[in-house]
């Protein structure tokens, strides 16, 4: 229940972000975001943490259980996913390397969330949204043309991500665009209307 909480919040967030960039009113060319936006598998890179490994560090933590639960861990030169199947008593590291240090700035993550014990999500700082369907074993990285403000569950199994367009766009407007995934961050739609 709490982790369904937390991304109530961000969902909120995020229309909230909407909202203000409607308001703002200049007319200034709108850039066109892709119809679609495919991802591809997060694979481990030389010098990271194995998956397994103890993760440290207080992080936001995000509990979809009793017993089940994420947190955002940082490395020495990254972010990982880490998991808990003991209510919190033990973090692993649960994913490739999300981000390193200094290397892969619009790979930046801030934010994790989950929709349950197999569903999880980093995005925030910079243009991604990471997803694991499968509890972690895989990963996939789905690359937006805009910074990700928000990623939250949608109906069923859907996830929602919401995309601030504004360094594409010319003039003091923003554009958010809205995009769903049915099939785990594989591939992301662009929201009709969006």
């Amino acid at each position: 229940m709490r982790g369904k909480t937390l991304t109530a919040v961000g969902a909120a967030m995020a229309l909230a972000a909407t909202a203000v960039v409607g308001i703002s009113g200049a007319s200034a060319a709108k850039p066109k975001p892709a119809k679609t936006v495919t991802g591809s598998i997060i694979k481990r890179t030389a010098h990271t943490l194995k998956p397994g490994s103890k993760a440290s560090g207080r992080g936001m933590r995000v509990l979809v259980n009793g017993k089940v639960g994420w947190k955002l861990a940082a490395g020495t030169q990254a972010q990982y996913a880490a998991k808990t199947t003991d209510g919190g008593k033990t973090w692993r590291i649960a994913s490739p390397a999300l981000h390193v240090n200094a290397a892969q700035a619009p790979l930046a993550v801030s934010q994790l969330g989950a929709a349950s014990a197999k569903v999880a999500y980093a995005f925030g700082g910079g243009q991604v949204a990471d997803v694991t369907s499968d509890g972690g074993k895989h990963w996939y990285r789905a690359l937006f043309n805009g910074t990700v403000m928000a990623v939250v569950p949608g109906a069923g199994k859907q996830l929602l991500a919401f995309v601030d367009g504004g360094a594409n766009a010319s003039g003091p407007t923003a554009p958010t665009w809205q995009y769903t995934s049915k099939n785990g961050g594989r591939t992301w739609k662009l929201t009709p209307g969006s």
